[in-house]
């Protein structure tokens, strides 16, 4: 778990993106987050791929979440 979370914060760290949602709430990103983190990283052992990476985003997508440029 340590290591997926290392990957993904580089990931985010090099990015010159964020998401965004119209109307989300304080806690909403987090809470969407955490549901696809479960959804596409379950039984992976930490392991990252460019597909997992796709999922992640297509999930936080179907959650209402857009990349917006920073």
């Amino acid at each position: 778990m340590k290591l997926l979370m290392i990957a993904f914060l580089g990931l985010v760290a090099c990015s010159s993106w964020h998401w965004e949602k119209r109307g989300a709430q304080d806690g909403d990103y987090k809470q969407d987050e955490i549901f696809c983190k479960q959804q596409v990283y379950s039984g992976t052992e930490g392991m990252v791929t460019n597909a997992s990476v796709r999922r992640m985003h297509a999930c936080m997508a179907e959650k209402g979440w857009q990349k917006v440029p920073n």
